[in-house]
């Protein structure tokens, strides 16, 4: 069961990955790529601390883009 929930963050992590790549704002770019490289050291060194890490993954799959702020009036 770890594994699978192990797996399931190492997915959104490079989620995370690619969306900071198709990112036109560095510095949004490199907040995300910060975030995903969290999650990863979480997975790795965590040693199954789930309480810590699906809010931080949650919170970070839910930020809006920078494109999408921009578009706002």
């Amino acid at each position: 069961m770890l594994l699978l929930i192990d797996l399931i963050l190492l997915l959104a992590g490079l989620m995370l990955w690619d969306r900071s790549c198709n990112e036109g704002d560095e510095a949004w770019s490199l907040f995300l790529r910060f975030i995903a490289l969290l999650d990863l050291l979480f997975i790795v060194f965590g040693n199954s601390q789930l309480l810590i890490k699906l809010p931080l993954l949650a919170l970070a799959l839910t930020m809006p883009s920078a494109a999408k702020l921009e578009r706002r009036p």
